[in-house]
C-alpha cells in the first residue's frame, strides 16, 4: 500500500513516519479493497492530531483522532479505520 504522508506546522521525525507505516500494515489484509491512503499530521495548541483518508472503490472513509502526542493519536486512527474498513467489507460483500 502506497502512502501519502503530509506534515503541517512542522517536519515529522523518521521515528513518527516508521511508526505510522508499520501500524497503516495491520491495513493491509484489506489491501484488495483499498486504492489510495493519505495521512495528514498536523501540530497545533490543542495537541497532535492524525486524520486517515483512503479511497475504497467509490467511496472516501475519514477517520480524525487528536491526543497529546502523534504515537497516541496513530493507534487510535488506525484502530477506527479498521473498524470501518471492517464494517464497509461487510456490507459490501453480504449482498
Amino acid at each position: 500500500m502506497n502512502i501519502e504522508i503530509t506534515s503541517r506546522h512542522f517536519e515529522a521525525s523518521e521515528r513518527v513516519r516508521d511508526y505510522l507505516n508499520s501500524e497503516m500494515e495491520k491495513l493491509n489484509k484489506f489491501d484488495h479493497l483499498i486504492s489510495t491512503c493519505k495521512v495528514i499530521l498536523e501540530k497545533s495548541k490543542e495537541g497532535e492530531t492524525v486524520e486517515i483518508t483512503l479511497h475504497v472503490s467509490g467511496k472516501d472513509l475519514v477517520c480524525s483522532e487528536s491526543s497529546d502526542e502523534f504515537i497516541k493519536s496513530i493507534d487510535r486512527a488506525v484502530e477506527k479505520m479498521e473498524r470501518q474498513l471492517k464494517r464497509f467489507k461487510e456490507k459490501r460483500f453480504e449482498h
